[in-house]
């Protein structure tokens, strides 16, 4: 069984982001969904909500995602993204900010966008605070 799993992740117009990672967490359609080496083939699609990518020293990357679809095979992991928002992309944080996960469907591309600003701060808080 390999170590670590390759992940990809593809968004339009955007180099994909290529790591590696000895775990991850990803919002599918029925839920949160924890991906380790080994894990059987699968497909799914992606809810809106936070992917968090464990490296092999513990420290974790997260991203806000507003869906699309999931792949896993033989330890490789690739997602196409509609649109992701990095930690690099979020501003400072000034006051503690709560998200619900809501309908997207109807929201403009600038709305999306905001919701997963918003969805990252309250994550990157959550995780600073523990």
């Amino acid at each position: 069984m390999n170590k670590f799993l390759k992940i990809s992740v593809v968004r339009p117009g955007k180099q994909p982001i290529k790591t590696e990672g000895v775990a991850m967490q990803i919002p599918s359609y029925d839920g949160l969904l924890g991906i380790m080496p080994g894990r059987k083939s699968l497909l799914s699609l992606l809810n809106p909500g936070i992917v968090s990518i464990t490296a092999e020293n513990g420290q974790k990357t997260i991203f806000a995602t507003s869906g699309g679809f999931a792949e896993v095979h033989n330890d490789v992991v690739t997602l196409l993204c509609d649109t992701i928002i990095t930690t690099k992309e979020v501003p400072d944080v000034e006051s503690k900010q709560i998200f619900y996960t809501k309908d997207i469907s109807s929201m403009t591309d600038s709305e999306k966008h905001e919701y997963l600003i918003e969805m990252l701060r309250s994550k990157i808080e959550d995780e600073t605070e523990e």
